[in-house]
């Protein structure tokens, strides 16, 4: 079910904008963009029926920049590789990634962007020629760079990549006599100025967000929770990696292959099986574990359960699914992955939505982190305290207090707003709380202009 993504946020910061009284320039202000970019980028990739030749390929680039509260702060975001790469759904997911940056106190505002291509179907050597030009073209048109626009895995993009992206950069600037910091580019490889926990944040953040809403909503769950998982890419396969250390049971994963439900599997076995499998894909899993197969999202949310946590793409919780949902609590791991009109739906079924703003928010964390590591440049939030080496443990410790601070806060703001004689939700709660945390900022910066 392809809806307007944009036109889905866009609604929710309208609706939070009419709720917590702010003015009309500060909504038309959030709903605007500072940058698009976009172009058909012409490359000669290998041709599949001659290997030995050539042949032209136009992918489109995209790269949306949304906004910067302070005009000494920089956008960032992530940078990915999928067929369904759009200019609007770039811009949907800039918009959240400035609210993230907002809740956490990121000195940041949002961007992504992305190369509709699919990377599975070309080589290693045609994925390098891709990326390379990818950059020459993002530096001539100055939309990369350390204090312009920060680009982070996301969606089919890794580690591997992002040095390739950054070294690419690097070499660039050095030619032109403008030598950078290695802060163009997070999430590259430890050894290469990378910041240990990049990979597995986002999978860990949503277990510290699931963790404060447990603990300030005195949520009555079982000794150890069930749930299930739409995804098993980073985000996905990360969660369920680190879900026996924090007492959770995964009975039910599907990815864009297929699926599985069973209560009681043996997690590694399940590892062991993805990582063998060359499209590294839990489709067939059931076969394995005599468990029973999943096709759809609509059959995976509907099993009973204590959490949900679509992982993979927008848009899953349709009002289909949402009026079957099985779980008690929705853990979004994916940006976007619930319809507006499957909000209302969820929340008369008595679930409790903890929204992707807040809880998919650990990447861009710990990306934070890593550039200030290179920049020094210190967060807008005298409370979020970086790490001051490279170091796992302070990583997670100082990535638990922001989850553990803001979710407080959220749940607080929460229970003090009403929408007619309800409280609202926790994810228009979200959308205020970001809001809020920058609008002093905006206003100084309206002034001077």
């Amino acid at each position: 079910m392809a809806t307007d993504l944009l036109k889905n946020i866009r609604s929710r910061i309208e609706r939070a904008g009419g709720i917590g009284e702010f003015p009309d320039w500060y909504i038309l202000e959030l709903s605007g963009f500072k940058r698009r970019w976009s172009t058909d980028m012409v490359v000669d990739l290998t041709d599949p029926a001659d290997p030995l030749k050539t042949k032209p390929e136009s992918i489109k680039v995209v790269r949306v920049q949304h906004r910067t509260p302070d005009n000494s702060w920089i956008t960032g975001g992530g940078w990915r590789h999928h067929p369904d790469v759009t200019l609007s759904q770039m811009e949907s997911h800039a918009i959240e990634m400035s609210l993230k940056d907002w809740i956490i106190g990121i000195p940041h505002g949002g961007s992504k962007g992305g190369a509709a291509f699919d990377p599975r179907k070309v080589s290693q050597k045609d994925l390098l020629t891709i990326v390379l030009r990818i950059v020459s073209e993002a530096i001539e048109e100055n939309i990369i760079g350390p204090y312009i626009d920060r680009w982070a895995p996301d969606v089919n993009t890794n580690p591997t990549i992002m040095k390739w992206i950054q070294d690419h950069y690097a070499y660039e600037m050095r030619k032109q006599g403008r030598p950078q910091p290695a802060a163009a580019v997070t999430g590259k490889p430890v050894q290469f100025g990378g910041m240990p926990g990049r990979e597995e944040a986002t999978g860990r953040g949503l277990h510290y967000a699931l963790q404060t809403f447990r603990k300030n909503l005195d949520i009555k769950l079982p000794d150890e929770p069930t749930a299930v998982l739409q995804g098993f890419g980073n985000v996905g396969y990360n969660f369920a990696k680190l879900a026996k250390e924090f007492g959770i049971r995964i009975v039910g994963v599907q990815d864009q292959y297929g699926g599985f439900y069973h209560p009681d599997f043996s997690i590694d076995e399940l590892f062991k099986y993805v990582n063998e499998n060359p499209r590294r894909t839990v489709a067939g899993f059931h076969e394995v574990c005599k468990g029973d197969p999943i096709n759809s999202p609509e059959e995976l949310f509907a099993k009973k359960c204590d959490i949900a946590v679509p992982a993979a793409l927008e848009e899953a919780i349709t009002p289909e699914v949402a009026k079957n949902f099985g779980a008690r609590i929705l853990l979004e791991g994916a940006n976007g992955p619930t319809l507006p009109e499957s909000d209302p739906i969820l929340e008369d079924k008595g679930v409790i939505v903890i929204p992707d703003i807040y809880a998919n928010a650990g990447g861009v964390t710990v990306s934070y982190f890593e550039w200030e590591q290179d920049t020094h440049i210190r967060p807008f939030d005298p409370m979020l305290e970086p790490p001051k080496e490279r170091d796992a443990g302070l990583v997670f410790s100082a990535l638990q207090g922001a989850f553990s601070r803001n979710g407080k806060n959220i749940i607080q703001l929460r229970n003090t707003i009403k929408e007619g004689r309800k409280p609202i939700t926790y994810r228009l709660a979200s959308y205020i709380y970001a809001m809020n945390r920058v609008f002093p900022i905006f206003e100084v910066k309206r002034r001077k202009n």
